[in-house]
């Protein structure tokens, strides 16, 4: 079984937020409207997908994501970039970036490298230009669409989520797991289907930064800031699309004391008479 990009959001598993912030409306940093990553409270701006192809392997299968814009400006087609950038060691630095690339002569899906800095906020950020590796565009593993009740069945009217005028379109696309096992296995990070993953979803106009929408965060905001400090890193979830509780801390230690307890390891002396 691989991902269906073709399949309705009912499909699909929500990429969320802590604060569950969605992304304001009209806060690309250009004018262009597919630019503009839009969500709100009943309508997520983020789903992921997996499909494990139906074998006892947990590094196969494919991973897919569906990113809603604000439009399908002229001429038809998404014609920039969007990347998820992959977290996989929960440090908060980017590890990966997966994305298409639709800004320049040549369309594509891709896995890409993020640059030299540190990866943990906007302007420590970068995208290696070249792909590590690349897909050409298909049937199978893209799909942009304009969102409508057969997509997104619970969508009702609310097609134009930004106000512009504009039905609202989906972007969607799936890359093999394996070559994200693989990418992450160079810097040392050994992951599964079932490995923990916190995504930073952002459109840009070129393939080599994120300077157009960062999701979850209007267009006015601290560049040094960390993406957790920003609350635009998006909640963990397992690569075979299992959201991942966040742990209360005062919970796990409630816990600890009452194995211990359990245990014997805390036993109250006699009181001497």
């Amino acid at each position: 079984m691989t991902v269906d990009v073709t399949s309705p959001t009912t499909d699909w598993t929500p990429v969320t937020y802590g604060s569950n912030n969605p992304d304001p409306s009209n806060d690309q940093q250009t004018g262009a409207g597919e630019g503009d990553i839009v969500g709100n409270a009943s309508h997520p701006s983020v789903y992921a997908a997996f499909g494990d192809a139906g074998t006892p392997s947990l590094t196969d299968g494919s991973l897919g994501f569906r990113v809603r814009v604000g439009a399908d400006d002229n001429p038809a087609g998404f014609k920039g970039a969007l990347f998820v950038g992959v977290d996989a060691n929960g440090d908060g630095a980017l590890d990966l970036f997966i994305g298409v690339d639709n800004s320049g002569s040549s369309d594509k899906i891709g896995i890409w490298n993020p640059g030299n800095g540190a990866n943990v906020s906007p302007s420590t950020t970068s995208i290696v230009a070249a792909p590590l590796v690349s897909y050409t565009i298909t049937a199978l593993n893209y799909y942009w669409t304009a969102v409508n009740t057969t997509i997104d069945p619970s969508v009702g009217t609310a097609t134009d989520l930004n106000g512009d005028g504009k039905t609202d379109y989906f972007l969607t696309f799936s890359v093999p797991f394996a070559d994200v096992v693989a990418q992450l296995a160079t810097k040392g990070v050994t992951v599964n289907q079932n490995s923990t993953f916190s995504y930073v979803v952002a459109t840009a106009t070129q393939a080599n930064s994120l300077n157009q929408d960062l999701n979850g965060v209007g267009k006015n905001y601290d560049g040094s800031a960390t993406w957790s400090t920003l609350g635009i890193i998006s909640d963990p979830m397992t690569g075979g699309g299992i959201p991942v509780p966040e742990t209360n801390a005062t919970f796990v230690a409630s816990l600890i004391v009452a194995v211990a307890i359990g245990h014997g390891i805390f036993r109250q002396r006699a009181r001497r008479s």
